[in-house]
């Protein structure tokens, strides 16, 4: 039995040993094999998840009228990039709100966009994304954002869309200059016969009410070569806003915007200017209660609306005080004209704002906003605002 089993072993390692051996010279002539037809090669697939958590608490008050309270008790914001290949990325952006009254919450996507890299100075990309239209929309988020609340002379224009494009950088000498063109499907009409909304324009529909495409773009100018200054002029036409087949179809709608971000350190005081400057016209139209048009229903109104801000932030980040160094104190001063007959329109609302960040690190913000609202005909109204943020 002893023999037995010492020959069962010898016949083993004999086997086992040809099999290494033959798998030795195997690796040896091809030490790395080629992956199977339609699989990426191992690591060339990366994924970067960044996001945000935030939460707000406001104090607002109309004058002559009680205070009210809210508590917003989390945002959560997701932004995975996902890296394809050398030259194909994925940027994804997803936003979960809270409701504030209770009750669950909201998901939204609001970005979903595929990249693709022709060449340094050229990126190709496609699907549901924000053009670039003036600092705030195109440049400003949460992080760069230092005065909790948004400018109200913002977010009236081009917003997230659906579309193709091509943007990217070239280097001008000392200077840089950046670009984006694209095509998407535009704004959509409003046609309300109450005249509640008529003539507001919606943004980021997945499809068209319509075969025309709007074309918009940017141009930015970095005139330094550290990049301190940049000032940029976008804008977009829409040629037909209305549904098609409808008498409003050929409605055409145009926006522009210029901007301005300036940061420098001058130690010890690091400062940050920014503003803003934005038009959107509509073109004018009657609603009328027949197709003869013979009643008048809704009288057509300039559907022209504007807005700007500008502000200036300071901060000591060359103290050697690890406190002090960490608090940014900033102004702001801007208003929104609406289409003055518009039902949803009305006189110029100003905004003046003052904020004092604290920052625990490089990415979580702690602001203290007050905000003051005046309107010709319209009571004060102030708010105070609580904010924190964590990036990741």
């Amino acid at each position: 039995m002893i023999a037995f089993q010492t020959l069962a072993m010898g016949i083993f390692g004999l086997f086992s040993f040809g099999v290494l051996k033959a798998q030795s010279d195997s690796t040896a002539q091809n030490p790395t094999p080629d992956p199977p037809p339609n699989k990426a090669r191992g690591g060339s697939q990366k994924v970067l998840l960044a996001g945000k958590a935030s939460a707000m608490w406001q104090s607002s008050e109309i004058k002559g009228s009680p205070s009210a309270n809210s508590f917003n008790p989390i945002g959560l914001m997701l932004m995975p990039l996902v890296k394809i290949n050398e030259r194909l990325f994925l940027d994804a952006q997803i936003e979960v709100d809270a409701n504030p009254d209770g009750g669950g919450a909201s998901v939204n996507l609001n970005e979903l966009i595929i990249y693709y890299r022709v060449a340094p100075a050229i990126n190709l990309f496609a699907g549901n994304f924000s053009p670039k239209y003036g600092i705030f929309l195109g440049v400003l988020d949460d992080f760069t954002n230092r005065y909790a609340t948004s400018p109200i002379g913002m977010g009236h224009g081009p917003q997230t869309q659906t579309g193709i494009g091509v943007q990217g950088g070239i280097q001008v000498g000392y200077s840089k200059l950046n670009y984006q063109l694209y095509v998407s499907n535009g704004p959509q009409l409003t046609v309300d016969s109450s005249g509640t909304n008529n003539g507001v324009l919606n943004y980021g529909n997945y499809t068209d009410n319509n075969k025309n495409k709007a074309v918009g773009g940017s141009i930015g100018f970095l005139p330094f070569s550290n990049s301190s200054l940049q000032v940029d002029l976008s804008g977009q036409y829409a040629g037909k806003t209305g549904d098609a087949g409808t008498a409003f179809e050929n409605i055409s709608s145009s926006s522009w915007a210029a901007d301005l971000n300036y940061f420098h350190v001058f130690n010890p005081i690091m400062v940050r200017v920014l503003a803003e400057y934005n038009s959107t016209q509509t073109q004018n139209f009657n609603l009328y209660t027949d197709d003869s048009h013979t009643s008048l229903l809704v009288p057509q109104f300039n559907n022209l609306q504007t807005g700007w801000f500008a502000g200036a932030t300071l901060r000591a980040s060359g103290l050697k005080n690890a406190v002090l160094s960490n608090f940014e104190l900033g102004g702001r001063v801007g208003s929104f004209t609406a289409p003055k007959d518009a039902m949803w329109g009305g006189n110029m609302v100003n905004q003046t704002t003052v904020c004092l960040t604290y920052w625990f690190t490089w990415k979580t913000p702690l602001n203290f906003a007050y905000d003051v609202y005046t309107q010709s005909g319209s009571p004060t109204q102030t708010a105070w605002v609580v904010r924190s943020i964590f990036f990741f």
